[in-house]
C-alpha cells in the first residue's frame, strides 16, 4: 500500500471537505474555506494544522493593517467634528470671545480648532475675539472619512485611496479618533502529495467512522462508511496528569523503602520541649547551639509530670555521671529549662521519644521523615525549615557491622547508588560515630549523606534501655537534590510546571 493510500485512510471529514476545496483553486485563505466549506472557523484551523502535519497542505499567515474608529471618533461620527462645530457658533453671531467659546469646547478640542481653522485661514483672531474670514468646505475630507468608517466598520489600510490616507494621517495626529488594528490570517495551498491523495478519496462526500461504538454495530451502519485509519505514528500532544509534588513523592518512595526493610514510623510534634529535643539526648544545658541563635522558642511551657522518673534519671547523668561509667557534665541541671518550648531544631527527638514510649519493641526498627527548624539565612543551600531522615535499630545483636550493613543497603534502594565508603566522624550523642560516602557518577566525587553511630549509654540508660541502639539522621533533602541534579534547595518548593513535570519520581 503506497503512504498516500494511507495517508487517504487516516483523513478526517473535515480534512477531506478542506482538500477537496482546494483541489480546484489550489489555495483558499481562511475565510474562503468557511465559505466554500460550510465548516465552522475553529474546523477549519484543525484541518489546516493536521493536513500542514501530514504535508498535504502549506500554510501561509499573513498580517493585514485595518483602521477602525476610537472612543472620540465613534462620537465625532455621530456628531460633529469639533472644528465644525467652532464654525457653526461663528457662523451664528459673526464674532465670539474666546472666553465665550472655552464655555462649550474642552481645552484640548479648543486648542486644536485654533490652530487649525486658523492655519486653514478660516479664521482670525484679535485681542481674544475670534472672527470668521471665510467659509469652510461643505464636508472636509477628514469628516467623510469619518463617516466611511462609521458605516463600514473597518477599513483596510492598503484600500485607501490619496484623499483617504490624507485625512487618516490627519486624523491620527489627534488623540482617539482613530486607531490601527492588526488582524492575520492565514491561506493554505494544496502540495503535489495532496492532490495524489485527492485522487484516492472518491466521492467528496463519503463520511469516515473514527469510533466504532455499540450503536453502529447494532444497526449495522458501519457497514455503509468506511473505518478511519489511526496513524500511531504521528506525534500528539502530551497529556500531564495530575500528580504529587515531585518532592513529597520522593519522601512517599524513601518510607515504602523502609517500610518494606522492615522499619516502623515514629511521630511527634513539631513544637517539642528541651528535654527530648536536647536533656534527654545527653547535651549540656549550656551548650551554644541551645541559643536564641540555633533555635525558634516558643512562649510557654510542657506538662512534663508523666516524665519525673525520667527527668531524675537524666538529671543524673548531666551532673555526675548516673549509673554510667560517664562523670557528666559537672554543671547543675535546672528542670525548668527542660520544660521550655521550641520548633524541633532535630529529627533525633523523636528518637528519644520512642526509646521513652511504653510501644518501644525491642528488637525494634523504627523511622521518621521529621520537618525540622533552624534560625538561617535563606540562600541556594539553606532554609530554615528542612526534614532529616532519621532512623533507629535497637536489640541485643546490634552492633557497628550491622549499621554499617544497614546504611550500604539503604544507600542502594533510596539513593540508587552501588559505590559507598565510611569515614571516622563525631557527633554528641553517638560513639563510635560514622559518615557515610556515595560516589556520584555524574559529579565524578564522593558525597557525605549518612552520618550515624551508636547511642553513647548516657542516653541510653537514663531511658531504661539495656540493648545497643544504632541510629542515623540523613539529610534528605540534599539527597533528592543529588539525585535530581539540583544546586538550589529552594527549587524543592518550585511552582515551575517544567520541572515538575519532568523530575524522576
Amino acid at each position: 500500500m503506497t503512504d498516500a493510500k494511507k495517508i487517504a485512510e487516516t483523513l478526517q471529514d473535515s480534512e477531506i471537505a478542506v482538500l477537496n476545496a482546494l483541489k480546484s483553486k489550489k489555495e483558499l485563505s481562511g475565510i474562503e474555506l468557511i465559505a466554500v466549506t460550510k465548516l465552522q472557523a475553529i474546523e477549519i484551523g484543525r484541518a489546516g494544522m493536521w493536513l500542514e502535519n501530514k504535508r498535504l497542505i502549506e500554510g501561509e499567515e499573513s498580517a493585514s493593517k485595518f483602521i477602525i474608529l476610537d472612543k472620540l471618533g465613534e462620537q465625532y461620527a455621530k456628531g460633529k467634528l469639533p472644528e465644525k462645530s467652532f464654525c457653526s457658533k461663528l457662523l451664528k453671531k459673526d464674532k465670539l470671545s474666546l472666553k465665550d467659546l472655552s464655555k462649550d469646547f474642552e481645552k484640548d478640542e479648543l486648542n486644536f480648532c485654533l490652530g487649525y481653522l486658523r492655519g486653514k485661514g478660516i479664521i482670525k483672531i484679535n485681542k481674544g475675539i475670534v472672527s470668521l474670514v471665510r467659509k469652510g468646505a461643505k464636508e472636509s475630507l477628514e469628516e467623510l472619512f469619518l463617516k466611511k468608517l462609521s458605516k463600514q466598520g473597518e477599513v483596510d489600510f492598503e484600500s485607501l485611496k490619496p484623499e483617504e490616507l490624507f485625512a487618516y494621517e490627519e486624523l491620527k495626529k489627534r488623540k482617539e479618533i482613530v486607531k490601527e488594528i492588526e488582524r492575520k490570517s492565514r491561506s493554505f495551498k494544496i502540495t503535489d502529495l495532496g492532490l495524489e491523495v485527492v485522487k484516492l478519496l472518491g466521492k467528496g462526500s463519503e463520511k469516515r467512522i473514527g469510533v466504532l461504538n455499540p450503536s453502529l454495530i447494532r444497526t449495522g451502519d458501519w457497514k455503509k462508511h468506511k473505518l478511519r485509519r489511526y496513524d500511531v505514528s504521528i506525534n500528539v500532544p502530551k497529556i500531564f496528569a495530575g500528580k504529587k509534588q515531585a518532592y513529597l513523592a520522593f519522601l512517599d518512595k524513601v518510607k515504602r523503602e523502609l517500610v518494606a526493610m522492615g522499619f516502623e514510623e515514629m511521630t511527634g510534634p513539631l513544637v517539642e520541649c528541651e528535654f527530648f529535643n536536647n536533656d534527654s539526648l545527653f547535651m549540656p544545658q549550656d551548650h551554644p547551639a541551645r541559643g536564641i541563635h540555633d533555635a525558634y522558642f516558643i512562649k510557654g511551657e510542657a506538662d512534663l509530670s508523666k516524665y519525673k522518673k525520667e527527668i531524675a534519671a537524666v538529671k543524673a547523668v548531666h551532673e555526675t555521671g548516673g549509673k554510667t561509667a560517664s562523670l557528666g557534665w559537672r554543671i547543675p541541671f535546672s528542670e525548668q529549662i527542660t520544660k521550655r518550648l521550641l520548633l524541633r531544631s532535630q529529627g533525633t527527638a523523636l528518637s528519644a521519644r520512642m526509646l521513652m514510649s511504653p510501644d518501644l519493641k525491642i528488637p525494634g526498627k523504627y523511622f521518621a521523615v521529621a520537618r525540622c527548624y533552624r534560625p538561617d539565612v535563606v540562600d541556594p543551600t539553606h532554609l530554615t525549615e528542612f526534614n532529616q531522615l532519621e532512623g533507629i535499630v535497637l536489640g541485643d545483636d546490634v552492633n557497628f557491622r550491622k549499621l554499617l550493613s544497614l546504611l550500604a543497603n539503604f544507600a542502594k534502594k533510596v539513593a540508587n547508588v552501588d559505590k559507598i565508603k565510611f569515614l571516622p566522624g563525631y557527633f554528641p550523642f553517638t560513639e563510635p560515630s560514622v559518615e557515610a560516602f556515595i560516589y556520584l557518577k555524574e559529579l565524578g566525587k564522593w558525597t557525605e549523606v549518612m552520618p550515624a553511630g551508636i547511642f553513647r549509654p548516657e542516653l541510653t540508660e537514663p531511658l531504661g534501655i539495656k540493648v545497643p541502639v544504632i541510629a542515623w539522621g540523613i539529610g534528605i533533602d540534599r539527597l533528592f537534590m543529588i539525585k535530581e541534579g539540583i544546586n538550589d534547595i529552594r527549587y524543592l518548593f518550585s511552582s515551575d510546571l517544567k520541572w515538575l513535570r519532568g523530575a524522576n519520581v
